[in-house]
């Protein structure tokens, strides 16, 4: 393991505040320096294998069941809100890229307490509910060939090698990651095409039959599907370029990502009758059953299904760790946590921690829809102080925003925001509703008491060691990005 010494972070991070500076040199403090070697290609990648993971496998048949024929108008619907709360965060990786973003813009600009007790409650929902969603469904349709095969044990397997290739840095990740991104590509456009070439038109001819109501239902669904982008901006500090990189990142991964989904929906809708796709377990999987052959159906398996699930498990893991790095900088986390690899530059503590709480999340017992809400919720909490970090920038860094490449003016300054924000409020909603169980509400809510209890304990600690927070919020200071 390797400390950073305080002469070196200006180079570990992508902007400097003097004031967070000024207790640094007073106190020894790690400060992971994180390598700069992702670029416009990686960043892509990363970006679609982010979003593109289980929802598309496990939404398309639930919301099918919703929406009907409408399914493909549903996902295109879908994009249009998240498309527009994501250009704000576009806006705020362009105008100051940095490590942890998810941290670092609110806690300078919204509010230090909010920014911490948001990522502390997005890493336990993410490491003990998202990671082992994603694992466990992975293990599922790995079942279809290993039936015999303890899906437990096989989830604990897929996270344990991405948990050791992530400990030899980000860029051998994000390498993998490309390539199981292109497979993964590879697999629903065959799965596409293979749908469209038998399209029977009369299939869409009742696509409003079930009425505008649930129309309205299966798109919010679906939005969830195209969640995960914004985890780009976690990796400010490591991408080459990052002002051009990260807006053209969002523009060029958006649309890959709508015309994907809009292929598997018309060919999963299109290629089927109704009433098959219904009594079907798993819809996609009876598609490729009906039009393909079985090595076209092991490769859509293989290549699809698992490789979505596997991309989206290896991306948590390359971002995961970024807002909590920046946490430790600002000393809200213990400074050993921060150490990182002598040799691979990793933050191999954290990337145990995040290792250990996912089997823990996996050998729970815990049902896939109470882990799919966790990790909804953990992932939704961070978004709102992100939209308002927004809105401040103009007021509180006016000059990287006037240098910004990309920038939002007048009133899609505050009307992309204000989408973001409704966004989120209403699926959060939907969320808790749908959860209902008081125990299951209540240890969400456990989550959000225990984390302010420790900042405000931690805030304690260190204003007897006269640091204050407060510094951190301090928008007379400029960024040096």
């Amino acid at each position: 393991m390797i400390f950073i010494p305080n002469e070196l972070v200006s180079s570990a991070v992508s902007f400097d505040i003097p004031a967070v500076h000024l207790y640094l040199r007073n106190d020894s403090m790690p400060v992971p320096r994180l390598k700069r070697v992702l670029k416009l290609p990686a960043v892509v990648f990363i970006a679609i294998g982010f979003t593109i993971g289980g929802g598309v496998f496990l939404f398309t048949g639930i919301v099918f069941k919703i929406v009907g024929q409408a399914l493909p108008i549903a996902y295109s619907l879908a994009v249009i809100p998240v498309f527009i709360s994501m250009l704000p965060i576009a806006m705020l990786g362009s105008a100051i890229p940095t490590t942890g973003a998810n941290y670092r813009y609110p806690s300078r600009m919204v509010s230090p307490g909010l920014a911490f007790v948001g990522i502390w409650v997005y890493a336990l929902a993410s490491f003990v509910g998202q990671i082992p969603l994603y694992a466990l469904g992975c293990a599922r349709y790995t079942q279809v060939y290993l039936p015999n095969f303890s899906p437990t044990m096989c989830a604990i397997s897929i996270v344990t090698v991405i948990f050791i290739v992530n400990l030899f840095g980000v860029k051998l990740a994000a390498q993998i990651q490309g390539a199981l991104v292109i497979i993964l590509i590879a697999a629903l456009i065959f799965y596409s095409t293979k749908g469209i070439l038998v399209i029977r038109p009369e299939n869409f001819s009742n696509m409003f039959l079930k009425g505008s109501s649930n129309l309205f239902l299966g798109t919010a669904l679906l939005t969830f599907t195209y969640l995960g982008a914004n985890g780009i901006i976690e990796l400010g500090g490591e991408i080459i370029n990052p002002g051009k990189v990260i807006p053209a990142a969002f523009f060029i991964a958006f649309p890959i990502i709508l015309v994907i989904y809009v292929l598997v929906a018309v060919a999963t809708v299109g290629a089927v009758p109704a009433q098959t796709l219904l009594e079907a377990a798993e819809p996609m999987i009876r598609v490729c059953q009906l039009t393909s052959s079985k090595a076209g159906l092991f490769f859509f398996i293989t290549g699809g299904a698992i490789l979505a699930l596997t991309t989206t498990l290896n991306a948590l893991f390359i971002i995961g760790t970024k807002s909590l790095l920046m946490i430790v900088q600002d000393k809200l986390l213990p400074e050993w946590l921060g150490c990182l690899n002598r040799r691979f530059g990793t933050p191999h503590v954290f990337l145990t921690i995040i290792w250990i709480f996912s089997i823990a999340g996996i050998i729970s017992g815990f049902s896939l829809e109470t882990l799919a809400s966790y990790a909804a919720l953990g992932t939704l909490i961070i978004f709102i102080p992100i939209q308002i970090a927004a809105l401040k920038l103009p007021v509180y860094y006016p000059e990287h925003y006037r240098k910004s490449a990309f920038k939002l003016r007048g009133f899609w300054l505050w009307f992309c925001p204000v989408v973001g924000i409704l966004m989120v409020v209403f699926f959060s909603l939907i969320i808790l509703y749908d959860l209902r169980s008081p125990l299951k509400i209540g240890s969400f809510i456990l989550f959000i008491v225990t984390g302010s209890a420790y900042y405000f304990t931690r805030k304690k600690y260190l204003l007897s060691k006269g640091i204050k927070l407060v510094d951190l919020y301090n928008h007379g200071q400029t960024w040096d990005t």
